[in-house]
């Protein structure tokens, strides 16, 4: 009888044993990711690499496996990050962080068919983040330009709108303004508020084209046709085409850019306006860039030579990415000048600040959002209402997105723009709302 029970107080001994030196390894497995994550957030790469390899009896676990890839990317052990990161994937698929990471290091040893491949998994995953996706994209991107691909290389979209207009011609909601040395005086139905339904049609393709390695041309083209269901006056197309020489400097692009944006009102073209800039990128980290450009241009009024001028602009701000946020902040300082002495009361300086926040609601929707405030002063006193105009406009925008497949996607856009001024007549409110249909090709 006491053999057996010997026997049983043994085994229960031993497996009490086994649980605990499970328990210890987990724990000290544990710590370990913790010190290898610290080392990493702290960008002590070369401590991190070592710390791994003196635990290599992990070598296997995703995580591990992760953050052993890192290091030894960001120390140029470029083939033993691939096999990390490959490892990782293998266990994790939907990894998508390692799978960018993988994407990368392929670059690097200049495998761009494998470098593609993995871009292209993130790029039509229905389920990686936005974020995620830009990256991809811009990786799928660069990786073309070094492989030196010639041509062929585009993308086009059409969208398809219904919507509704509450103030079409940004007329303000004033009956009689108040004009010096005249008095009171009735504003016409075309000087007031009016709002229409409209469809709307655009169209927005780029090409890109590698000269070598370090540059490479792209050319834009957008053109959006708007027809109104009763006021076919402003029935109009607005377009903006461009083209682009960009140069790379390791973590720098520089650009210069010629741009031009006519605008067709009911069927004649009212104005255009013609603008070349140059300006840079710079990647300060993987989820920080600093942009900055000077522009200057004209524009010509086909209708009022008042109207015409010349401008130049300065364009700052950094845009931030997480795994699920893209954040950009932009500030805008622009001068323009009128061509006519007859029209100096137009000339005006304008300051204008922007934030821009995108993010992955759930699989497949998306929330776009923009909110803007310019200042506007212009610098002659107003002919007919002897001062100088002021103006502040506050501007609003948020899209819901909801990707039915890669290239197909439905979204809801609301646009608020408020307008405040010194003189009542430039003064008003304007929402717009449409629902749309766009497909990518």
């Amino acid at each position: 009888m006491i053999k057996p029970i010997l026997k049983l107080l043994l085994c229960s001994c031993l497996t009490a044993l086994s649980f605990s030196s499970i328990a210890q390894n987990s724990n000290s497995y544990s710590q370990f990711l913790i010190d290898v994550q610290k080392l990493v957030s702290e960008r002590k790469f070369h401590q991190a690499y070592q710390l791994s390899h003196e635990q290599n009896q992990y070598l296997g676990e995703p995580t591990y496996d992760f953050l052993l890839g890192v290091s030894a990317l960001k120390l140029n052990h470029t083939a033993e990050a691939i096999f990390a990161f490959e490892r990782t994937i293998e266990s994790n698929p939907k990894w998508y962080e390692a799978r960018l990471f993988l994407a990368r290091a392929y670059m690097l040893v200049k495998n761009f068919p494998a470098a593609q491949n993995q871009a292209l998994i993130l790029i039509n995953s229905s389920m990686a983040p936005n974020t995620i996706k830009t990256s991809a994209q811009a990786l799928f991107d660069r990786v073309a330009l070094q492989s030196k691909r010639a041509g062929d290389f585009y993308s086009q979209n059409i969208e398809f709108a219904l919507g509704v207009d509450g103030n079409v011609n940004a007329g303000t909601t004033e009956d009689t303004i108040i004009i010096p040395e005249i008095g009171e005086f009735l504003l016409s139905p075309e000087s007031k508020s009016t709002d229409d339904s409209y469809a709307k049609l655009n169209y927005s393709g780029k090409y890109f084209y590698p000269i070598n390695q370090q540059s490479t041309v792209v050319i834009n083209a957008n053109a959006g046709w708007y027809k109104f269901a009763e006021l076919s006056q402003y029935d109009r197309v607005n377009a903006h085409f461009s083209a682009a020489y960009n140069y790379d400097i390791g973590s720098i692009n520089w650009h210069v850019q010629a741009s031009t944006t006519p605008l067709i009102l009911d069927s004649e073209l009212y104005r255009t306006e013609s603008a070349i800039s140059l300006g840079a990128d710079f990647a300060l980290s993987d989820g920080i860039t600093l942009f900055a450009a000077l522009s200057g241009g004209e524009l010509n009024n086909r209708f009022d030579d008042k109207l015409d001028n010349t401008f130049y602009a300065i364009n700052t701000g950094v845009s931030y990415s997480t795994q699920y946020w893209f954040n950009r902040f932009s500030v805008n300082v622009k001068n323009e000048d009128a061509d006519l002495t007859q029209g100096e009361f137009n000339s005006r300086q304008s300051t204008c600040v922007y934030y821009q926040a995108n993010t992955q609601l759930a699989e497949n929707w998306q929330l776009l959002s923009l909110a803007g405030y310019q200042w506007i002063n212009y610098q002659e006193d107003h002919p007919l209402f002897l001062q100088e105009r002021a103006d502040n406009l506050l501007m609003l925008s948020a899209t819901v997105r909801f990707l039915v497949s890669r290239d197909f996607a439905l979204q809801l856009t609301t646009n608020y723009q408020d307008k405040s001024s010194n003189i009542g007549l430039f003064e008003y409110d304007r929402l717009d709302i449409n629902l749309s249909a766009s497909y990518s090709f």
